[in-house]
């Protein structure tokens, strides 16, 4: 793996540490076609400023101080719930703008 990795957190394993799924697409030989796979790890959470459901940058520890636990975070990227398109700029739900569902909301009410 590079040295920096962009993962999901998924639960906060112990004090100062996080879980994360690294999504990583796989080249299958035979069928000629990419599947998503993903892996696990662990990474140093020093501010606990992580929580599940943020997808956060990830930088490589040049020495290991804790058994299992090769990365730090570096920063937030996208906070649970405030997914910003960075196109658009625009605040999105899903594939959708919260402004479209707002329009929608008020034509059918």
């Amino acid at each position: 793996m590079s040295s920096l990795i962009l993962g999901k957190c998924i639960s906060t394993a112990r004090k100062n540490t996080i879980r994360l799924l690294i999504p990583q697409l796989k080249f299958d030989t035979f069928l000629n076609k990419h599947f998503r796979e993903n892996d696990t790890i662990l990474a140093h959470d020093q501010e606990n400023i992580c929580n599940p459901g943020d997808w956060v940058l990830l930088r490589k520890i040049d020495e290991q101080f804790r058994l299992g636990i090769d990365y730090k975070v570096e920063k937030i990227v996208y906070e649970s719930g405030n997914i910003i398109d960075p196109i658009t700029g625009k605040k999105t739900l899903g594939y959708d703008n919260v402004d479209d569902y707002q329009r929608l909301s008020k034509m059918f009410k």
